[in-house]
């Protein structure tokens, strides 16, 4: 691993993926329309209506408007999950990712240099939907906690990421960053 990419910063991430191991056969191209959210072009109008005057409150009502958007989102796009599940048939969830990567946990356990192909969607406006192919980098069991859904974690490193994808990855990790500090500076301001 180069010191490069360890010093790209990993946000947590609780977001499900979906992903298919990538043959040798290239001639199995997908072909299968992108997800364009319903209502996110409104709240954006809206958000970015919020100037930078508006106070902390209304922040956070405009994070939770945003949040829900998403969840609605979301839900309308997993509602036709069966076609999905043909060309992404393996299920994952997201355990942290970075510009370069992401680690997730699975119910199967792919191999170390396996090229896969990820689809997941970036919470952030406008919605994302990635579809970043990666290869296998470290795979184990996770031994310590019995009786997981997801038994097993990987680590993969993204290939080819397209400059758009790149952006939005980028705009994600600072936003979740933030987020999470905000969380932290807020839980300590409770202990005092």
């Amino acid at each position: 691993m180069s010191d490069d990419r360890r010093r790209l910063v990993r946000v947590s991430a609780d977001c499900p993926v979906l992903y298919r191991v990538i043959g040798s056969d290239p001639s199995r191209q997908l072909e299968r329309d992108r997800f364009d959210p319903i209502s996110s072009a409104e709240t954006f109008a809206l958000s970015s209506k919020v100037g930078p005057s508006a106070n902390q409150r209304d922040d956070r009502i405009m994070e939770m408007l945003l949040w829900i958007d998403w969840k609605v989102n979301y839900l309308i796009k997993t509602l036709p999950q069966e076609k999905e599940k043909s060309f992404f048939p393996h299920e994952a969830v997201m355990v942290d990712l970075s510009a370069s990567g992401m680690r997730f946990s699975s119910t199967r356990k792919e191999p170390i240099g396996a090229k896969l192909e990820f689809q997941f969607f970036l919470p952030i406006l406008p919605f994302k939907e990635m579809i970043i192919e990666g290869e296998i980098l470290r795979s184990r069991e996770k031994k310590f906690d019995v009786g997981l859904s997801s038994p097993f974690e990987m680590a993969a490193e993204f290939k080819g990421v397209r400059e758009t994808d790149q952006d939005a990855l980028f705009r994600y990790i600072v936003k979740r960053e933030r987020q999470i500090r905000h969380e932290q500076r807020d839980q300590e301001a409770s202990y005092t």
